[in-house]
């Protein structure tokens, strides 16, 4: 039944249409059958029949053309004429059809003996048309409400999924072991520089737990976080990483969805740079614009790594960022491209404004 209702494939609208103009010709059938005493029903079926299709014209042309064109363009002026002008149109066209067509073929006995074609009976039946209209106006808006609002629970719903499997999936364990141990080892070797790393850890790992909900950020705090965390990462590598950053544009006007500028410099660490036991280095761009916001990580890649694009996509969290991104921008609202240039990784990710 729901499916039936709601749903909007063209078998089933088509099936609702049908079905709600057969349902209103037997009702309203019905009822003149009922109020005129009349022994045959098959003249006034036929009667509500051809008038049914003017009613239902009406109300079509008013709610897929009227009201997308001009209503909702801004233009209510000439809604109204328009609006006026069909509906009097057609109001003329029901009279000659019920009074001088259908009665003249169908049952002339039954024809008016004065002129109904005036502008009062214009006027008076426009009026009908346009209260039935209106009833199928308030049907269909109300079905839409219904759509958009289980639409905007269901994406709701999504947006904490992704969210919650983004916070689950995204921060590496072994950069918080590794870390650890670099941090014993520190405090042993050269106990000055511990409180730093605790501070910084404390930093990374508080953003983590209080932004990473938020369904935007700063550009200028998720830069502050990476900045955090490529020292940590420092700490790791010691002198042997090469780290090239540059960040340009108002940083701090540009929004972001949470995570994702470090999401995209952590997979640099962890599919490519830790592997690599040579000299590794990491070059990280970020530019913020008036209209887009746009970030291009690139890193070396170890020798005897070979990964096809496709695996490195579906292994280092990518698909889970792109399900996010879809779900904040629309497909249309960013690029993410991720390359296997044989000695270098490289990611682009574009976010529109």
């Amino acid at each position: 039944m729901n499916r039936l209702l709601y749903n909007n494939s063209v078998l089933y609208r088509g099936t609702r249409h049908i079905l709600f103009f057969a349902v209103t010709v037997l009702l309203f059938s019905g009822i003149l059958y009922v109020q005129n005493d009349s022994n045959d029903f098959v003249p006034i079926f036929l009667m509500t029949l051809g008038n049914a299709v003017f009613f239902f014209g009406y109300a079509y042309i008013t709610i897929f053309l009227l009201i997308p064109e001009l209503l909702l363009k801004a233009k209510p002026f000439w809604f109204i004429v328009v609006f006026l002008l069909v509906g009097v149109g057609l109001s003329a066209l029901k009279l000659v059809f019920s009074d001088y067509i259908f009665y003249a073929s169908i049952s002339p006995e039954n024809m008016s003996q004065n002129n109904v074609f005036t502008l009062r009976s214009i006027v008076l039946n426009t009026k009908d048309m346009t209260f039935i209209v209106a009833l199928f106006c308030i049907a269909k808006y109300v079905k839409d409400f219904i759509l958009a609002e289980n639409l905007r629970k269901k994406l709701e719903q999504q947006h904490r999924k992704a969210q919650t499997t983004l916070l689950q999936s995204q921060f590496d364990p072994h950069f918080m072991f590794n870390t650890i141990n670099n941090l014993y080892a520190l405090s042993l070797l050269n106990p000055d520089k511990t409180n730093e790393v605790i501070s910084r850890m404390k930093t990374v790992l508080t953003y983590i737990i209080n932004e990473s909900l938020k369904e935007f950020v700063s550009l200028e705090d998720e830069v502050k976080l990476v900045e955090n965390y490529l020292q940590l990462e420092k700490l790791r590598y010691g002198k042997r990483l090469k780290v090239s950053y540059s960040t340009e544009g108002d940083l701090a006007a540009a929004q972001i969805p949470p995570m994702v500028l470090f999401l995209l410099v952590e997979n640099s660490f962890k599919h490519g740079s830790s592997l690599d036991a040579g000299a590794p280095w990491i070059n990280i761009i970020v530019q913020a614009t008036e209209n887009e916001i746009r970030i291009e990580t690139e890193n070396s890649k170890p020798e005897n790594l070979k990964k096809k694009r496709k695996e490195i996509e579906k292994g280092s969290g990518y698909t889970g960022l792109k399900n996010r991104l879809n779900i904040l921008y629309n497909e249309k609202g960013y690029q993410l491209l991720v390359k296997d240039l044989g000695d270098r990784f490289k990611v682009q990710l574009e976010l529109k404004n």
